[in-house]
């Protein structure tokens, strides 16, 4: 199903609630967009760079097209370890 999700969306994803914060499941979702390949945009309200990227407040605030948007706590449908 992980590869199924991966394969079939976008190549730039915005991961909603993103933050530097390595606990929470966002981050845990980020690293496995990036090593399959994908663009991660964080969206957050302190718009912080998380994993080399920038981040913005908004959605509204992307200045270029992204493929998918995911909250951060896909990672249970994901399949991934708590």
């Amino acid at each position: 199903m992980v590869r199924r999700i991966l394969t079939g969306a976008g190549d730039t994803w915005a991961v909603v609630g993103l933050s530097s914060n390595t606990a929470r499941a966002a981050y845990g979702v980020a690293r496995v967009l990036q090593r399959a390949g994908k663009r991660v945009v964080p969206v957050h309200p302190k718009a912080e760079t998380v994993l080399g990227e920038q981040g913005y407040a908004s959605l509204a605030e992307i200045p270029f097209e992204v493929g998918t948007v995911t909250p951060g706590a896909i990672r249970f449908r994901m399949g991934l370890p708590a």
